[in-house]
C-alpha cells in the first residue's frame, strides 16, 4: 500500500494507471455554439426592441426636440392630446380585456377577482370622492405613479429571465432598484420643485411641502446607483440580456426629461404615455390577444402560433387584419369612455365629442366619476395578478417563451 502512496515513486506505482486518466486537451470534445445557453427574444430582436425600446426612445427625441426649439409654446396640443393620452393612454387600459372578461380560461381561473376588483374600485373611489375630490385624484394620482413604475419593473423582469444565465439575487436586487431610483428619484424631485406646468391628472394632485434640496438630491441621487447597475451589465456581457441595460437606459431618459430636465406639459406627456402604453399593447398582443381576435374573427377553436415561421404576402396581409381588429376595438372603447368623461365631467373638448350640457349636483358628479374610473382603477388591480408565472396563469410562460416552473404552488410574478 505504501508504494501507491501519492508523493512516493517505485518501480511498482509506475505500471499503475488511474483509473481515469486526464484528457488531453486536443482531444477534448469541442462544445458547439449552438449547445451554450442562448438569450431568449419574446418574438425576434427587430420586434421586442420596436416595441419595448424604440417607442420610449422616439418619444424622448420628439420631447428634446419640442424643450429645446420650442420651449414657451403652445402647450394646450389638440394633437398631442389624441395622439398621446386618447389612442396610446386610454387605449392601453383597456388591453387588459384579452386577459380577462376575453378569454375564457381567464375567466374561469380569475372568476372572483373580476367580479371583485370592480366592486371595489368603484366603492373607494366613490367613498374616496365624497368625502373630498381632491382627495380622490391625489389618492389615484400616487396609485398611477406606482403603477406605471411597476410596469418598467415587470418588464425588466421579463428580460432577466429571458438572459443565457439566471439571474442572481444581486442581480434582480440590483436591476429593481435601477428602475425605481430612475423613476421615483424624478418624482420626488417634482414634489421639491412644485408647482409645475403638468400635473399627473390635474393641478395640485401631488403633495405640497417637500424641501427643494429633498428634490434635487433625489435626481443626483440616481447616478450612482445607474452606474453600478450599467457596470453590473457590462460585467454580465452576453450572460445577461441586452434588454434588461436598453429599457433602464430609456426609462431613465424619458423620466428624467420629462420631469426634470423641462417644464412642459408637451414633454411630459410625450415622453410619459409612450414609453408606458405601446409596449403594453405589444405585451398583451403576445400573451393572448392575439390569440382571442384570432379566436373572435376566425371561431372559437383557431389559435394563433406562438412563435410565427418566416411570413409570405399573405401571413402578413393576416396579421395586419388582426392588428386592426386588436386595437380596431382598444381605440373604440377608449373614445367611448373619454367621450363620457368630457360630456360629463371635463368639458375641455367640445369640437370632438359636443357640448355636455348635463349639470351634475355633488352626489352625481361623485357617482359618475367613481363609475368613469372603473377601466382604469381595475386595470391597476388586474395587473398585479395577470401577469403572474404559475397556476393563477398556467399558459403565460409558454406565451412568453419560458419554461413553465416546476410545482404547482410557486408563482413568479412578472407584473408589466
Amino acid at each position: 500500500m505504501a508504494d501507491i502512496l501519492p508523493g512516493r515513486r517505485s518501480p511498482t506505482t509506475a505500471a499503475v494507471r488511474p483509473l481515469f486518466p486526464p484528457r488531453r486537451a486536443d482531444k477534448l470534445p469541442l462544445v458547439r455554439p449552438s449547445a451554450r445557453p442562448r438569450q431568449r427574444w419574446l418574438v425576434s430582436p427587430t420586434f421586442d426592441l420596436g416595441w419595448f425600446v424604440l417607442p420610449g426612445l422616439l418619444a424622448a427625441i420628439v420631447g428634446l426636440v419640442i424643450g429645446v426649439a420650442d420651449a414657451g409654446g403652445d402647450e394646450d396640443s389638440l394633437t398631442l392630446w389624441i395622439a398621446g393620452v386618447l389612442l396610446v393612454d386610454v387605449a392601453h387600459v383597456w388591453a387588459s380585456l384579452y386577459r380577462t372578461w376575453l378569454d375564457p380560461e381567464a375567466r374561469r381561473r380569475h372568476a372572483s377577482l373580476l367580479r371583485g376588483a370592480p366592486l371595489l374600485v368603484f366603492t373607494i373611489g366613490f367613498m374616496a370622492h365624497a368625502i373630498s375630490p381632491a382627495l380622490f385624484w391625489t389618492c389615484l394620482a400616487y396609485l398611477a405613479v406606482f403603477h406605471f413604475i411597476k410596469q418598467q419593473e415587470g418588464f425588466v423582469s421579463i428580460y432577466l429571465r429571458a438572459g443565457a444565465s439566471p439571474p442572481t439575487r444581486l442581480d434582480r436586487a440590483l436591476s429593481k432598484a435601477a428602475v425605481w431610483a430612475c423613476t421615483a428619484g424624478p418624482v420626488i424631485y417634482w414634489h421639491g420643485h412644485l408647482p409645475r406646468r403638468f400635473a399627473w391628472f390635474m393641478a395640485d394632485d401631488f403633495l405640497t411641502g417637500l424641501p427643494a434640496q429633498l428634490g434635487t438630491l433625489a435626481a443626483w441621487a440616481q447616478l450612482p446607483i445607474l452606474a453600478l447597475f450599467f457596470a453590473r451589465r457590462l460585467q454580465l456581457g452576453r450572460r445577461g440580456h441586452p434588454m434588461v441595460a436598453a429599457i433602464v437606459a430609456v426609462t431613465a431618459l424619458c423620466w428624467n426629461l420629462g420631469i426634470v430636465c423641462f417644464d412642459d406639459d408637451r414633454v411630459f406627456t410625450i415622453t410619459n404615455v409612450f414609453l408606458h402604453g405601446v409596449p403594453y399593447m405589444a405585451l398583451v398582443w403576445i400573451a393572448g390577444g392575439r390569440e382571442r381576435v384570432e379566436a373572435l374573427v376566425h371561431g372559437a377553436r383557431a389559435r394563433a402560433p406562438a412563435r410565427p415561421a418566416r411570413l409570405d404576402d399573405q401571413s402578413r396581409q393576416r396579421i395586419v387584419a388582426l392588428l386592426a381588429v386588436f386595437y380596431g376595438l382598444l381605440a373604440g372603447l377608449a373614445i367611448a369612455e373619454e367621450a363620457l368623461w368630457d360630456r360629463l365631467v371635463w368639458h375641455d373638448h367640445p369640437g370632438l365629442f359636443g357640448d355636455g350640457q348635463l349639470e351634475l349636483d355633488a352626489f352625481g358628479l361623485t357617482l359618475v366619476v367613481a363609475a368613469l374610473t372603473l377601466p382604469q382603477g381595475t386595470h391597476y388591480i388586474l395587473d398585479r395578478y395577470i401577469w403572474r408565472v404559475g397556476e393563477q396563469n398556467p399558459r403565460l410562460a409558454e406565451q412568453l417563451g419560458f419554461k413553465a416552473p416546476k410545482g404547482s404552488g410557486n408563482a413568479d410574478s412578472i407584473r408589466p
